[in-house]
């Protein structure tokens, strides 16, 4: 039990004083001050956006909550403010608090959790070797002195100092047929889920981008690809091992006729986004971005099996004190 302001119950698996709960404390506070070096020595410029925000529309699973009697919600991400930010300052970047509300029970999801967001004015392709630029600095920099510390997940430092760039790029056909071809029941069109990118991921040893997904499961804020316009020009980045999908990124409509195009054909009422078309320039810039879930990429680095254990007090949707 632990007094401030009120009693409360402590997790019941939670213990400060176990050296693997230490270990990945370290190695989260480690891995983000490296984040933010590196970000500020590439010309980048830290931002915040709002935690509230009158999302409607195209994030249908955000929580709602009550503001002065109307209705809002709490953040998934920096988008639209980002358009703004990138318009304002070119390169920027967040780390901050998201919610989702999903009442996943698998091992990799939590319903308050943080993200790295990055956001500037370049197309799908740059924004794919910034990820793979930032990731292969982070894995470098925590194999360099933390041998004994990654003891704690069995994980080695040589395993780390491995992950460099490029990294394989595999579009959706490409994975659909390798699913298929192994005997999966999957159709082009349907999503890739959490057991298909588990069984994909055991397949590299280094993290992998599956890319150019069906606008039919993506966002229509998402660009497509000019010689397909069927297919969507985003991103996951996976990691290996089985850890699955650690980040997803897109390049942007930035047209604001075009955006209204697809909202008719989508059906979506203009009245519903319409917070999020004045954040948009008329302006044909490619703008891309992506974001990296702090949790997932720490999972797989210290080889964790639950995400829980990869913040110190997890939120889970079973239980509102974390």
């Amino acid at each position: 039990m632990y007094k401030f302001g009120y009693w409360m119950t402590m997790p019941a698996d939670f213990d400060f004083h176990n050296e693997k709960t230490k270990a990945v404390l370290k190695v989260r506070a480690q891995l983000l001050k490296e984040a933010r070096n590196w970000f500020d020595k590439k010309g980048y410029t830290e931002v915040q956006g709002p935690i509230i925000i009158p999302a409607v529309g195209d994030w249908p699973v955000s929580f709602e909550v009550k503001y002065f009697g109307k209705k809002a919600y709490l953040t998934k991400g920096l988008q639209p403010y980002a358009n703004f930010f990138a318009a304002s300052l070119g390169k920027i970047y967040t780390i901050a608090p998201s919610f989702r509300m999903e009442k996943s029970r698998t091992p990799r999801h939590l319903t308050e959790y943080w993200r790295m967001e990055v956001f500037e004015h370049c197309d799908l392709d740059n924004i794919i070797t910034t990820q793979e630029e930032l990731i292969a600095h982070l894995c470098r920099c925590l194999s360099k002195d933390n041998e004994e510390t990654l003891k704690c997940f069995n994980r080695s430092v040589s395993d780390l100092a491995e992950i460099q760039k490029p990294f394989h790029r595999l579009t959706y056909e490409e994975a659909i047929d390798i699913l298929q071809g192994d005997g999966f029941d999957i159709l082009w069109g349907q999503k890739i889920d959490w057991k298909l990118e588990k069984y994909l991921s055991h397949k590299f040893k280094k993290p992998f981008f599956i890319w150019k997904f069906p606008c039919s499961i993506e966002t229509f804020f998402y660009e497509t690809v000019p010689e397909k316009p069927e297919l969507s020009l985003s991103a996951d980045l996976l990691a290996p091992e089985g850890y699955g999908e650690i980040a997803s990124g897109a390049q942007m409509t930035t047209e604001k006729e075009i955006m209204l195009e697809k909202m008719k054909e989508e059906k979506i009422d203009i009245k519903d986004q319409e917070w999020c078309l004045n954040f948009m320039e008329d302006s044909s810039v490619p703008n891309s971005g992506f974001a990296t879930g702090i949790e997932r990429l720490i999972q797989w680095v210290c080889k964790l099996s639950h995400i829980k254990e990869a913040t110190a007090f997890p939120r889970l949707p079973d239980n509102i004190y974390p």
